[in-house]
């Protein structure tokens, strides 16, 4: 990231599933991002997206729309998505606003993506 960005999203498929990292704050300016990279990743072969939110330090209504249409769009693709997010105000916001129970959050990225080849393996 550097000094002019609040915030990064990058992707990497990796084994059975397609990465999605964030980083920073992801807000209005974000979002858009979010959407696209979210989306790809949906359309990708791999059967689960896994996002890692274990570096971002706030997200907006906007932003956490985005991700929740792109859960909609995995679930309605038949894809799995995978939330990684350590304590702090992200996990908060997922608890208060009760969407740790719609995302299927874990701890760390190791521990979502452990999850992921579970995923895969099964299908």
């Amino acid at each position: 990231m550097s000094e002019h960005e609040a915030f990064t999203v990058d992707h990497d498929p990796v084994e059975g599933a397609h990465l999605v990292t964030a980083a920073g704050e992801l807000d209005l300016a974000a979002a858009p991002r979010v959407a696209t990279v979210l989306s790809m990743a949906v359309h990708s072969p791999e059967p689960v997206v896994v996002l890692d939110l274990t570096s971002t330090t706030f997200i907006d209504s906007t932003a956490l729309g985005a991700i929740m249409a792109a859960s909609s769009e995995a679930e309605a693709a038949g894809k799995t998505l995978l939330v990684a997010v350590g304590d702090g105000p992200v996990r908060r916001l997922l608890e208060i606003t009760n969407l740790t129970g719609r995302f299927r959050i874990h701890p760390d990225r190791d521990a979502a993506l452990a999850a992921a080849a579970a995923v895969a393996q099964q299908r």
